[in-house]
């Protein structure tokens, strides 16, 4: 798993005034809604006595902790000590890392990690979503897996056939394609033409008509945006576009919540939306057969760990991408909270603030898998 990067882990709906608990990295978030509607991200976890935030209140815009009432503002700083006389000041010590946030696009990124702003890695562009031409439904899935086996599994061509025959291909025709792969330093996208199941609606569920001969070919696109995004554009002839996007949230190293938005530029009514839900559910359902059951359960460290081929190549990328950020650093330990008598926590932008340097009770989380 990976810090220092931009995570989606919430619609911004869910996102109110009242606390709500979210856990990403093995580390559990508060996440409240202020007055102004900015939104605010702290670890749960107060360093008096180690009680969770997220089972408190909001008063006066700080998050108070149920246990002995302090209250935390948005930055992290203890603001409320009711045990102390009102002339006593806070220690410095009392703070909790407060993590960067950013909502665009209904939805809620926090930046999980201490790189200063100029240094990260950019959100993706999803202005796409905003298009008033397209209609959307979202969901979610929970996955006993690897958030890392997950995102290659959406990028992965020549497993539709056999795992979703009938809905996005043919397994007694399975070649993939010629395709064509973009490459920048956190993303890759695959274009394909793939084959329609040989079925008279051509495998879409809101299409009936018969074709005449084999069903034309459906134009794909799957892009992930690393660490936990995948994105797959279908454009299926005599229909319109279909674009899936979802966010692969790692829960920990076991377990993967995927949150997803379904968008689609035809039959955008809402009479369509249970045919829709219904199609990503079984999709997710299917890769969720195989994939729970995938050995090893964390992807290999070394290249050579497992047998690629050329229809591999999003999975390759992936994993050049994932050795990036390796090198640099990013990764954490599957237990990022440590052990049941120690914590550690994912270093936050504040612990870089001048004066705060030693400003803090628990230590950071330690630096995980290392490069073979």
């Amino acid at each position: 798993m990976f810090k220092n990067f931009w995570y989606a882990i919430a619609f911004s709906d869910e996102i109110t005034a009242k606390p709500t608990r979210h856990r990403i990295l093995a580390q559990d978030l508060v996440l409240w809604r202020s007055p102004d509607n900015s939104v605010n991200a702290l670890s749960d976890l107060c360093v008096h006595r180690g009680g969770r935030l997220s089972d408190g209140y909001v008063k006066n815009d700080n998050i108070v902790c149920p246990y002995h009432g302090w209250g935390y503002g948005a930055d992290g700083a203890c603001a409320v000590i009711p045990a102390n006389a009102p002339d006593r000041p806070v220690s410095k010590k009392a703070r909790v890392d407060s993590y960067p946030v950013d909502e665009r696009h209904g939805w809620i990124w926090v930046f999980m990690g201490d790189l200063p702003e100029k240094e990260r890695v950019p959100i993706p562009d999803l202005s796409f979503m905003d298009d008033p031409t397209y209609r959307a439904i979202r969901g979610e899935w929970l996955w006993d897996a690897n958030y890392e086996r997950v995102v290659e599994n959406g990028t992965d061509q020549s497993h539709t056939p056999f795992v979703h025959g009938g809905v996005f291909g043919n397994p007694d025709d399975a070649e993939v394609r010629e395709f064509e792969i973009e490459t920048t330093e956190w993303w890759a996208r695959l274009t394909v033409e793939q084959k329609s199941p040989n079925k008279p609606s051509g495998g879409n569920p809101f299409k009936k008509k018969a074709y005449v001969g084999d069903p034309p070919p459906v134009l794909v696109r799957t892009a992930y945006f690393f660490p936990a995004i995948v994105m797959i554009d279908l454009t299926i002839p005599g229909l319109g576009r279909q674009v899936i996007w979802d966010s692969n949230i790692p829960v920990d190293e076991n377990t993967t919540l995927t949150k997803y938005v379904a968008l689609r530029n035809f039959f955008p009514t809402p009479w369509a939306d249970r045919i829709a839900k219904k199609m990503v559910k079984k999709v997710f359902a299917q890769d969720d057969v195989v994939v729970s059951q995938i050995r090893p359960e964390l992807i290999p460290d070394e290249m050579n760990g497992e047998l690629h081929l050329r229809s591999d190549q999003m999975s390759i990328e992936f994993r050049r991408t994932k050795q990036k950020a390796i090198d640099l650093g990013y990764s954490v330990l599957g237990t990022s909270e440590g052990s049941k008598s120690r914590r550690s926590i994912i270093a936050s932008p504040y612990r870089r603030e001048p004066g705060l340097e030693n400003a803090w009770v628990l230590p950071p989380t330690a630096e995980g898998a290392k490069a073979l």
